[in-house]
């Protein structure tokens, strides 16, 4: 209908079989399957996933890997889940940095490179709006020829690298890749450390150089070289555990959104690490009240000032970052996942960056704290040494009107404010721990009892025990005896049929000989009676034939004499 909004298509990709990368022995490790399962489920439970076109991994083509990738790399990645490797795996990875491998780690990796350029290519079509690719392992960590920080391939840059290089049909000229994982994706500023074609900006903790990745290409004098030069932003945290949302907000207003508007990016893509979300372990940045139930609950007692600080990157700050950026590239954006450990702080953040690719809320873009003095330093060096790329840059900001005095000075006495608040409430925990204690004891002194008594139990029924295991012996023996006897009586049936079958067939062979026999009698029969017959009418024409030669004897006789008798009458 006129006048009314469209809604956005917003894509999921997830796919169960990215789980199947996992330690070799079953180990607990940060980057586990249930990163990517605590996401889904949450999105699942909360019905937004409903709303969304949901995807299907798919596995990445090694000609797209080697865009920014070398063979040789695409090539051990792609072996080792192959039997051949399953004696080498450990020993691979323990020649790289931060890899663990297993049999389903070559399948997984070619999933999320895949994924990721398949969400991406359906923006750029204009299937969907947008999308997210709930994948792993991560990426942004992965160098062209090298596997490190739990990262095989490098998602992102594969996938930019796809539509820039592969499908220039998409007109996709431009593109911007920010990452605001904890940690500086070394591997994605490397792959396009010359290239003006995509602009790659990295918030993160560098603390000196001493934060993962070590090293200085997290500084913000890294610039990009050549044509390249100018495109490569970073922004590096030097207390990177005293940063919170106010800070990341700064960083966007006055670095992140001007040169983003400069560049007019046709894409962009979110590597959206969670890893600096609340409470996370490999961050080690702030967390809630409710981050910090949680943590108490696990371990029993933690003690910390920090309750009531304002959240590293809050749900809300996650909104706000997103809803900015989407202003740019008719919101064509794409996010993949990258780090992130704790799976409440994973799920929840997941969570409100759909809400916001969604377009479900209005977001909030105004917050009461102000950035630490350090931000600004950084903002200010940043800004300095971009602003001959980037002019928007180059106007000095007013930080006196929009920081108190002593930022710092606040917010320390905020902290002692609130150390003094939770002392008493630390006392009381103390005390609660004692009582908890005694209450240990008790309880060991009463499991104690409960041996000796299992003890007692163990002797009185000892015997009866070793009496039921001798009947059960001879109960199985004479099992074993009754068993080779039937075996026997089998066998021995057995052979009787066989012998009555040889037998059946020598009476069916003897009954046809006689059948035979009487036959051959019988015909024997008839012809010695019709022998008799005829010899008997033969005697009797015998007969008859000597009687008639007896007859003809006389007359011949006879006939000889009466010549005699004639000539003695003459």
């Amino acid at each position: 209908m006129a006048g009314e909004s469209r809604k956005r298509k917003v894509g999921l990709l997830y796919d169960e079989r990215m789980c199947k990368h996992d330690t070799p022995d079953g180990d607990d490790h940060p980057e586990c399957p249930n990163r990517i399962k605590a996401i889904w489920e949450m999105l699942q439970r909360t019905g937004l996933a409903q709303r969304c076109v949901v995807l299907g991994g798919s596995k990445a083509e090694d000609k797209h890997l080697q865009l920014v990738h070398t063979k040789e790399h695409v090539n051990l990645v792609k072996s080792l889940s192959t039997k051949k490797k399953d004696s080498r795996r450990n020993k691979i990875a323990s020649k790289l940095d931060s890899i663990y491998l297993n049999g389903g780690s070559s399948e997984a990796a070619y999933l999320a490179a895949g994924s990721v350029v398949e969400v991406a290519e359906k923006v750029a079509e204009g299937e969907l709006d947008c999308g997210f690719a709930i994948v792993r392992p991560p990426g942004h960590h992965a160098e062209a020829d090298e596997a490190m920080g739990f990262c095989l391939f490098n998602n992102v840059a594969v996938a930019a690298s796809y539509l820039l290089n592969q499908r220039p049909d998409l007109g996709v000229k431009k593109i911007l890749i920010v990452d605001w994982d904890v940690h500086h994706g070394n591997g994605t500023q490397k792959m396009f450390w010359k290239d003006p074609r995509v602009l790659v900006f990295s918030v993160h903790r560098h603390d000196g150089g001493s934060f993962y990745p070590t090293g200085d290409d997290g500084d913000y004098d890294k610039v990009g070289e050549g044509a390249g030069e100018g495109f490569n932003i970073n922004v590096p945290w030097e207390q990177g555990r005293r940063c919170g949302d106010e800070d990341y907000i700064a960083v966007w207003d006055h670095i992140l959104i001007p040169v983003t508007k400069e560049f007019n990016p046709d894409l962009i893509f979110l590597s959206a690490g969670f890893d600096a979300a609340i409470g996370d372990p490999r961050g080690g940045c702030f967390v809630t009240p409710y981050g910090y139930s949680v943590m108490l609950k696990k371990v029993c007692v933690v003690f910390s000032v920090l309750i009531g600080l304002a959240w590293f990157f809050s749900p809300e700050l996650l909104q706000y970052v997103i809803s900015q950026l989407m202003e740019f590239a008719q919101g064509k954006i794409v996010m993949a996942l990258e780090g992130g450990y704790n799976l409440g702080s994973v799920a929840k953040s997941s969570l409100a960056c759909v809400q916001v690719l969604l377009e479900e809320k209005q977001i909030q873009d105004s917050f009461e704290e102000y950035p630490y003095e350090s931000t600004c330093r950084v903002i200010e060096a940043v800004r300095k040494r971009l602003c001959a790329y980037w002019p928007s840059l180059a106007d000095e900001l007013p930080w006196e009107a929009k920081t108190p005095s002593s930022p710092r000075c606040i917010r320390e006495a905020k902290l002692t404010i609130l150390s003094i608040r939770y002392k008493k409430q630390a006392e009381s925990l103390r005390a609660s721990l004692e009582v908890a204690l005694e209450e240990k004891a008790a309880l060991q002194t009463k499991v104690v009892e409960l041996q000796g008594e299992k003890l007692r139990l163990q002797d009185k029924y000892a015997a009866e025990a070793k009496e039921a295991a001798e009947q059960l012996t001879q109960v199985s023996s004479e099992l074993r005896e009754a068993k080779i006897d039937l075996d026997f009586q089998r066998e021995l049936f057995k052979k009787a049929g066989e012998e009555k079958k040889l037998l059946e067939g020598r009476v069916l062979k003897l009954e046809a000989e006689l059948q035979q026999e009487a036959s051959d009698k019988l015909r024997l029969r008839i012809s010695r009676d019709r022998y008799a017959a005829e010899v008997k009418e033969a005697a009797e024409h015998l007969a008859k034939v000597r009687s008639e030669l007896r007859d003809v004897q006389i007359d011949l006789n006879l006939h000889r004499k009466l010549p005699k008798k004639a000539k003695k009458v003459m």
